[in-house]
């Protein structure tokens, strides 16, 4: 059966959402006879992509098979794009002769119109089967900023995992690429969104929307695989974030999340949801020697100087030699002697170049108390009433 270029491009037409669905593929051809579980690597209300072992033609029509959820659909291999290896592989693109939300997904993206695309009776469940619903997972959005979210769900992601967000609020949908930093099972996860000035775009209007409107946002997460070099590859943005003109106190809390317990992430979470410091910040100008490794492998070795300090971090200024966040440095006044995380980097060429967000890997930390308590008595010592007052 030859495909017309609409249908070769079929699978095109709607958000694409990069997530494995584990699904049994079955030739319908009795000239071409198999039958093969694989996972898909993408999918939408028009088809989806998925990696197989056999060699299918194009035109060939399957049974696609979702077992799990006893539900099953006819397609129709629209791509097929060898990818080589021992054993060889291919990727297939397979378009559903019905389109619709076939793979069961919750707040699908809003171009699917699930609603207006009724399943076949093909892709029903046997009348006489119990239905079974495909896992899912449901999201809250409690904290956005700039940088980063902050996502309710019992089923969170694991730390590490590339991942594609779908928020809809005010009729509008936004797509964000991200990076799950945070993960607290049956709590939630924290997501750093990566770098890009068109992203960078977006979560300022979905910001704007989400204040101006104060809807609950429905919103869907995706594994984002990292495909091969082929056309239906979802084009990614940059793997490294960039750092932030100013400090994004979120971020920040999402980027130091694995060196804190939970229950000090969630009390340190609820004070960011109210607008107050995790720990006070105290401004005081101390010389602090610090060594580690710039982002061209050069070893750092210098004394720098505390803009302001707090009982787990401190702002540092005379950095010389750029660091990126997610650095480690150690810290060293005295006798004592710790290792930091950098939590955050002033843009060069304006006014905070060579100053650095710094934060203890040890949730515990002590290396500060005697300063920050010196300055506390310092600071009740100038506020007594002098003779006479």
């Amino acid at each position: 059966m030859a495909l017309s270029e609409k249908q070769q491009h079929a699978i095109r037409r709607s958000t694409r959402l990069p997530l494995e669905v584990p699904v049994l593929v079955t030739s319908l051809d009795p000239a071409v006879a198999f039958s093969e579980p694989c996972n898909t690597t993408l999918v939408n209300a028009h088809g989806c992509g998925l990696i197989s072992q056999h060699e299918i033609a194009r035109g060939l029509r399957v049974r696609l098979e979702i077992v799990s959820a006893k539900r099953h659909t006819t397609a129709v291999a629209a791509e097929v794009v060898p990818l080589g290896g021992d054993p060889a592989t291919w990727l297939v693109g397979l378009e559903l002769e019905v389109p619709g939300n076939f793979w069961g997904i919750e707040y699908a993206p809003a171009d699917w119109k699930t609603d207006e695309i009724p399943l076949p009776a093909a892709a029903q469940p046997e009348a006489h089967e119990p239905v079974a619903k495909p896992a899912s997972r449901r999201w809250r959005l409690t904290d956005i900023s700039a940088g980063a979210c902050y996502l309710e769900t019992v089923t969170p992601f694991p730390a590490g995992t590339p991942v594609l967000l779908s928020i809809r609020a005010a009729n509008s949908e936004c797509l964000l690429d991200g990076v799950v930093r945070a993960c607290h099972p049956q709590v939630g996860m924290g997501v750093e969104f990566l770098q890009t000035a068109d992203q960078r775009t977006r979560v300022a209007e979905l910001i704007g929307r989400l204040r101006d409107n104060r809807e609950v946002p429905r919103i869907f997460v995706g594994r984002k695989e990292a495909p091969p070099k082929h056309e239906l590859k979802l084009d990614s943005a940059a793997a490294e974030p960039a750092s932030s003109p100013t400090p994004d106190p979120l971020l920040q809390l999402i980027r130091e999340a694995p060196s804190m317990s939970a229950a000090q992430f969630a009390n340190d979470l609820k004070a960011q949801r109210l607008g107050k410091r995790r720990d006070p910040r105290i401004d005081v100008k101390l010389p602090v020697l610090l060594t580690g490794t710039d982002e061209n492998g050069r070893p750092l070795d210098q004394r720098v100087t505390t803009i302001n300090i707090s009982r787990r971090g401190a702002l540092l200024e005379g950095i010389y030699g750029r660091l990126r966040p997610g650095d480690r440095v150690d810290l060293a006044r005295g006798q004592k002697k710790e290792q930091f995380r950098v939590a955050w980097v002033g843009d060069a060429d304006t006014p905070s170049d060579g100053q650095i967000g710094v934060a203890a890997l040890n949730p515990n930390t002590s290396f500060w108390d005697q300063d920050l308590e010196a300055e506390r008595r310092s600071m009740e010592l100038a506020n007594l009433p002098g003779p006479g007052e």
